[in-house]
């Protein structure tokens, strides 16, 4: 694959002598204090950037007299010696050749050493000898410049032009911090907000006007259009000055898998094709690390051996291909593998060795479901380490680099055919396009990556399981929410309309689907930070404004699922859909597995919801996160036994009124005595267990 350096160089001479300035600045401050440490860490650093630039750039030389040059400095470091005048004079004097190799590069040269062997030896002779004195002073920096004929009276004239040249570089492009551009979006954001605000009132007021002064409010209409639509052209402009081309980890990319699919000895073909779409720079900074994780993946766990392959009937070639698309503002990576595929029954099985406790759960879990635990940490279906999957890093990090950037992750996998991992990403992180609802005459923002599809469906068209509504989509059975469940509205409007507005989100392939009042409109909005107050406040992933400067909260979705999931009691009433009783919600407690399934059957075939806890302290904790009607406890455990949970409990304000039945071994009257002084309100022993006895229990303590 061939790199297009012409689409880099700009940002690359930029680059380089800035970091060339900061190196002499360095070594000036050096040449006063030479043993401080510190000097010898940002000369390594600033060496090791520009190095690897130049390095992905292929300017070979420059790469290859800093390669040496960090020797030295690497020499006086492991040595803790300090930095010499000697040293000092090289560093700048290599700086300063450097400078003008770059100057050539700019005006189209290719980067390379007029005496580029004598200026490694003297680097090298440094390096063997601190006493050596450098002499770069002969030396031309640039190949292309090394006619040393007489000057003429013009060229002497010439000459003083270039020598005012090394202090100024007369270059077509400018350094721009991304906190300017932001600065100026946020700006010209708010002049958009005027516009529209500005564009309602003159529509208010034409329809208050007479017929007279319609032609006048019409030409000011068109005015108002015309300067919206320039704004938004200037914006886009702004925009673009973020963004940088996918070639620019593509090719390092593909160097580094390479070199770590040799080492496993198996045959793999890389795909990866040139792209010449831009993305926001910060996002195209996180991507390598993704990318790279991602292939690993594909590489260990996907691509099988050739003999495996040959007993498959495939190729004892696989391949991996990462792909770029664009559509609209969103930008689609693939990266795909012809490998083994994810084997749902492998995951199945390693998640009932790590969640014995969730056992009827994961039995009847479907395939989407299944999938979650992929993304989850320290899960993996190999229980063998490899250099690859023993580095400690999970896909789950990939789930959270992603929410970072605002993207969303999906899988398509099929067993021995392979898998296909799709990003879909914003291509610029300064905009964002987005749905804006309404619920309990509040409104959101929901942004459109999350968006399946909008559905406006009848009450009947609803179906009723045991844990609440669920919409037939497109023969998918999708859990239904009330937005205001989580949302905890204390008093909501009975929807009384025969047709119900509900968006379907989907996330890591997993669909639900939330009702709203309203849909509003669909727009491209600049999203605002949280609020310092609110920045531990995971529902909301920024803010923006209305043309009335009202405050926007936007969805984060990925908390807005999990929230979701973890409900327990489902709101159907304000659908209105079918009177059904209400669900509960019973919390047992029990260090034995078996006698924590035993009662889990038992009382779910009862068509209770049932969760389950393994002591007092784990039981503490799930009742901070989830609403239980009434807890089924062991006296005896690990950690916290009954008593002391239930004395917890009894203490606890949000708790003290849930009715606790405990469970004891053998009956004792001074247990008895215990629990009944501490509040439990129900007693059963193990030895004369049986299901009438606390299924009876449970109805009567919650009034069934």
């Amino acid at each position: 694959m061939n790199l297009d350096k012409n689409l880099f160089k700009s940002d690359y001479i930029s680059e380089a002598r800035e970091i060339l300035d900061s190196l002499d600045d360095i070594a000036i401050e050096a040449s006063k204090e030479k043993r401080n440490s510190k000097f010898l860490t940002d000369i390594l650093r600033l060496l090791h950037t520009l190095k690897g630039s130049s390095r992905m750039m292929e300017y070979v030389q420059i790469e290859k007299v800093i390669n040496h040059l960090e020797t030295v400095f690497k020499n006086i470091q492991s040595n803790q010696t300090e930095i010499s005048s000697k040293i000092i004079q090289l560093l700048m004097g290599v700086n300063n050749l450097i400078h003008k190799v770059i100057d050539g590069i700019e005006d189209g040269k290719d980067g390379t050493f007029a005496q580029y062997d004598e200026v490694i030896r003297n680097i090298d002779l440094a390096i063997e000898s601190e006493n050596f004195m450098a002499d770069f002073s002969n030396i031309e920096g640039d190949s292309n410049n090394s006619d040393n004929s007489p000057l003429d009276a013009e060229e002497d004239a010439e000459a003083i032009s270039d020598e005012n040249s090394e202090f100024f570089h007369d270059s077509q492009t400018i350094k721009v911090q991304i906190s300017q551009i932001d600065s100026i979006l946020q700006s010209l954001d708010k002049l958009i907000m005027r516009q529209i605000k500005l564009k309602n009132e003159i529509e208010f007021l034409k329809g208050k006007s007479e017929a007279s002064d319609f032609q006048e409010f019409q030409e000011l209409s068109e005015n108002i259009s015309v300067l919206e639509n320039q704004s938004v052209d200037i914006q886009k402009n702004i925009i673009s000055l973020r963004m940088l081309p996918f070639d620019m980890i593509l090719r390092p990319i593909k160097r580094s898998i390479v070199a770590e699919a040799l080492k496993t000895g198996k045959n793999i073909n890389f795909d990866i094709p040139q792209s010449e779409i831009t993305i926001d720079k910060f996002i195209l900074e996180k991507l390598p690390a993704i990318l790279i994780h991602l292939v690993r993946n594909a590489i260990d766990h996907g691509i099988e051996t050739k003999e495996e392959r040959a007993k498959l009937g495939k190729s004892e070639t696989g391949t991996i291909s990462i792909s770029v698309s664009q559509v609209s503002n969103r930008i689609f990576v693939n990266v795909k593998d012809d490998g083994h595929g994810i084997d749902y029954e492998k995951i199945r099985a390693k998640a009932l060795r790590l969640f014995p406790d969730r056992e009827s759960e994961l039995l009847s879990a479907e395939e989407t479901d299944l999938l979650q635990f992929i993304f989850t940490s320290g899960f993996s279906t190999k229980d063998e380490q490899t250099e690859l999957s023993g580095r400690g890093i999970g896909l789950d990090v990939v789930r959270s680099e992603m929410d970072k950037l605002k993207g969303k992750i999906s899988v398509r996998t099929e067993l021995n055919k392979g898998t296909d991992f799709e990003l879909s990403l914003p291509a610029s992180l300064a905009t964002q396009d987005g749905l804006f609802v309404s619920v309990s005459d509040s409104s959101y923002l929901i942004l459109s990556h999350y968006i399946r599809e909008i559905l406006t469906v009848n009450k009947e068209d609803f179906l009723q399981l045991q844990h609440g509504p669920v919409l037939n989509v497109h023969n998918e059975l999708v859990p239904v929410f009330d937005f205001d469940i989580i949302n905890q509205k204390s008093k909501k409007k009975v929807n009384t309309k025969t047709e119900i507005s509900v968006v379907i989100l989907e996330y890591l392939n997993k669909k639900i689907g939330i009702i709203v009042d309203k849909i509003l409109h669909y727009g491209t909005v600049v999203i605002k930070p949280v609020p310092p107050l609110l920045k531990d406040f995971n529902a909301l992933q920024g803010v923006v404004f209305d043309e009335n400067y009202r405050i926007i909260p936007v969805l984060n979705i990925p908390d807005t699922i999990r929230r979701f999931k973890i409900v327990n009691v489902y709101d159907v009433k304000n659908l209105e859909v079918h009177k059904m009783p209400k669900i509960h919600s019973i919390l047992i407690v029990d260090d034995s597995h078996t006698t924590r399934h035993i009662e889990q059957i038992i009382l779910e075939a009862e068509n209770y919801n049932v969760s389950t806890a393994v002591d007092g302290i784990d039981a503490l904790e799930k009742m901070k996160q989830y609403k239980f009607d009434l807890v089924v406890t062991d006296v005896k455990m690990p950690r916290m036994d009954g008593f002391v949970l239930l004395h917890n409990m009894r203490h606890k304000e949000e708790l003290k009124n849930i009715p606790v039945i405990m469970v004891s071994s053998v009956f004792e009257s001074d247990t008895l005595d215990k629990a009944k002084n501490l509040g439990a309100q129900g007693y059963i022993v193990k030895s004369d267990f049986e299901r009438e006895s606390l299924t009876a229990k449970v109805k009567e303590l919650l009034h069934e």
